[in-house]
């Protein structure tokens, strides 16, 4: 798994263009799409896994805190049986439990990666056009 610090660390080490030779940083340009289009797509999946997940789990906590757990399910999911809570406090409950918040946190985290890297793409399709632009400095520099 990507974490948002191993890809912003790839990029700044991707993201520097070799001047003394553009045809090989022209040459790099698919295969840093490849890298960066992996990692999206994976994280897409992943923050789409953490939301079905929150929401899968979003719902067993609502059936936890209004009792409506069989004492079998309570054992098989660990979980002690919760004391009565009044309707109107259920969603205070639902919005500080820890295990959601932790499923939040990692959904979180993959979209930003996502956007990150969108980022990134962006960059290395422009960067085509900033390695023309580039080498037809040079030709106009050395005179050709």
């Amino acid at each position: 798994m990507d974490t948002i610090e191993k890809v912003l660390e790839s990029w700044e080490k991707d993201s520097v263009i070799d001047q003394t030779e553009p045809s090989k940083e022209l040459i790099r340009i698919p295969t840093l799409h490849s890298k960066y289009l992996n990692i999206l797509t994976k994280s897409k999946l992943s923050s789409k896994k953490a939301q079905f997940d929150f929401i899968q789990l979003k719902k067993k906590k609502w059936e936890y805190y209004t009792g409506k757990l069989s004492k079998d399910e309570l054992d098989e999911l660990g979980w002690e049986p919760f004391p009565f809570v009044l309707k109107s406090d259920i969603n205070l409950y639902l919005e500080s439990d820890d295990d959601l918040i932790n499923l939040l946190r990692k959904k979180i985290v993959h979209d930003e990666i996502v956007s990150v890297v969108e980022s990134i793409l962006s960059e290395l399709k422009s960067r085509t056009f900033q390695l023309r632009d580039f080498i037809n400095w040079e030709k106009f520099i050395n005179g050709a």
